[in-house]
């Protein structure tokens, strides 16, 4: 009894200690999302990057080195989802881009909201919000905890990668009208255009931006880890012969609407959401009390440029060196108006990119193309062979069939049964790696590896009755630039960064889910974890002492 009421004695004398050796609580966490940035990026460009950028990052903050994507597909809405919400499509409901929406027989976009309209804008479109993400967000915990003190905003040129990190309570989601060249907002957040952004509309920097011309930022002994610049591997700009510099965007974006698309296609839309970020911080008050704030920032322009010219091309190499500098000067920034030590940032991407099919092929690498209408013909006679005359498929959306269950049931068959069918013609076909049936991802637990990542995208409301995987280096056609959406390392190995209040410098190569990223956050802050979250604080970033053991 006397050793028990000493050890308690010690704890309890202990506590304050204990306590005052917690991670500096932030007045701002910044996260930094790069949209199709792999995690080989960073130490293929590093030389040629400067001191105060992505360098200053590694330099003073902690890196983990092994984060992957645990689910797919690895596409920009389930990215930005699964970052903010801490879990995976599952739970956060999130499966696509967009998905096929089995009461309404059409497509749904994943930040559709027929209740809302939007704001700052004569774009006749359907209104935004985060409704459908049916998971809190680290900013929505943020708010509660807070009782309303909190400030949550959101910026982007895509709308799906600013409401979806924004949440359900944010202060303000912004993105670009790439029509207008103005950033807009949905009434779901406020009525109008607060002032500043208001303001910052008015300069018309897009209209200054879409005047510029592309050119290499270094000379050349800056980009031999890229192929030359004269390919067969991108995508040619019309008014263009080929796909080289300069990109004189004057003259180009006329020819290649929409009205503001070469900005997006460029690392002048960098340039744009950086002008953005720093307006937010110069006329709000984010991170100028006690309170943490949460400003999330996706930077959207390297996957327009990925997807046109590739991964190993001289544009994304050019792109990459110039968001060096948008990360300087967004801490600069940062450095001014909340001051060093009083914020946190992380870096990530959303998901990564294959090497461009063309490009695998001629190299003799691994690779092939399907063909949807041929895959999905095949599919349908196929059934109709087993089963007898009927639209025996509704939909086929992201790899997925969803089959007519109306007519099974009405000839009185099986579902599993249809499914098991489907599912055996699938696995005959060429380039598909993995097929399963909704029921059998539901019941399975082999832990296999695309199986596992499957079983993590499942959100049953919204998924189909057979999901399969072509295999690695495969894609739907034979084409230039890059894709994205496997469950492959190429498109769910992504680079994580962590940086300021709170973090020691470090490396981890641990591995770590993308999942992990809200709850450390949290825990940074004191705040609750998100509601569906499923991924585990990450403990070398959260430790107070320096993490050389990880170098």
């Amino acid at each position: 009894m006397f050793r028990k009421l000493v050890l308690s004695a010690l704890l309890l004398g202990s506590a304050p200690a204990l306590l005052a050796q917690s991670p500096k609580k932030p007045k701002l966490v910044v996260g930094i999302m790069v949209d199709q940035m792999r995690a080989d990026y960073l130490p293929r460009y590093l030389d040629q990057m400067g001191n105060d950028g992505f360098k200053r990052l590694l330099r003073e903050g902690f890196q983990c080195r092994n984060t992957h994507y645990n689910y797919i597909p690895t596409v920009t809405g389930p990215g930005h989802s699964s970052v903010y919400t801490g879990t995976t499509p599952r739970y956060h409901g999130i499966v696509g881009n967009s998905w096929y929406d089995r009461r309404l027989r059409h497509d749904v976009y994943c930040t559709d909201d027929s209740t809302v309209q939007l704001v700052g804008t004569t774009t006749r479109s359907m209104g935004v919000s985060a409704r459908n993400q049916v998971s809190t967000t680290l900013g929505d915990e943020m708010k509660m905890v807070s009782n309303g003190r909190s400030k949550v905003i959101a910026l982007s040129l895509k709308d799906r990668a600013s409401a979806l990190p924004a949440g359900h309570m944010a202060d303000g989601a912004f993105w670009f009208d790439i029509n207008t060249g103005d950033f807009i907002s949905s009434t779901y957040y406020m009525p109008t255009l607060p002032k500043w952004v208001a303001d910052f509309n008015a300069q018309k920097k897009a209209d200054y931006y879409r005047q510029q011309t592309w050119t290499p930022l270094r000379g050349p002994e800056a980009y031999l880890n890229s192929v030359a610049d004269s390919n067969a591997y991108e995508k040619i700009f019309k008014g263009k012969i080929a796909a080289t510099f300069p990109y004189e965007l004057g003259k180009l974006a006329p020819q290649n609407p929409p009205a503001y698309e070469a900005v997006n296609v460029s690392p002048f839309g960098d340039n744009l959401l950086t002008d953005l970020a720093l307006a937010a911080l110069a006329n709000t008050d984010l991170g100028r009390d006690d309170v943490p704030d949460l400003l999330a920032i996706s930077y959207s322009s390297p996957d327009a440029v990925g997807h046109t010219f590739g991964p190993l091309s001289k544009e994304e190499n050019d792109l990459y060196l110039r968001l060096d500098l948008e990360i300087a000067r967004l801490l600069q920034a940062l450095d001014k108006t909340v001051g060093k030590g009083n914020y946190t940032i992380f870096l990530t991407a959303d998901h990564g990119a294959s090497e461009v099919p063309k490009y695998l092929a001629q190299h003799h690498a691994p690779s092939g193309a399907q063909h949807h209408a041929t895959l999905n013909q095949g599919a349908a006679d196929y059934l109709t062979q087993q089963l007898g005359p009927g639209q025996w498929i509704e939909a086929e959306r992201n790899n997925m069939y969803y089959l007519n269950r109306p007519l099974i049931a009405s000839r009185k068959l099986e579902l599993a049964r249809v499914q098991n069918l489907l599912a055996d013609y699938l696995r005959d076909q060429d380039g598909i790696a993995q097929v399963n049936t909704t029921t059998q991802l539901l019941t399975s637990s082999t832990g296999a590896f695309l199986e596992t990542k499957l079983q993590n995208g499942l959100y049953y409301k919204r998924f189909g009755d057979v999901r399969f995987e072509l295999e690695p280096g495969w894609t739907w056609e034979l084409g230039v630039g890059a894709t994205h959406g496997s469950g492959y390392l190429y498109d769910s190995h992504v680079p994580l960064l962590w940086f300021g209040a709170g973090i020691a410098p470090g490396i981890s190569y641990e591995p770590h889910s993308i999942t992990d990223i809200a709850p450390t956050a949290a825990l940074l802050v004191g705040s609750k974890l998100p509601s569906a979250c499923t991924g585990q604080p990450i403990v070398e970033v959260l430790s107070s002492k320096s993490n050389k053991k990880y170098r």
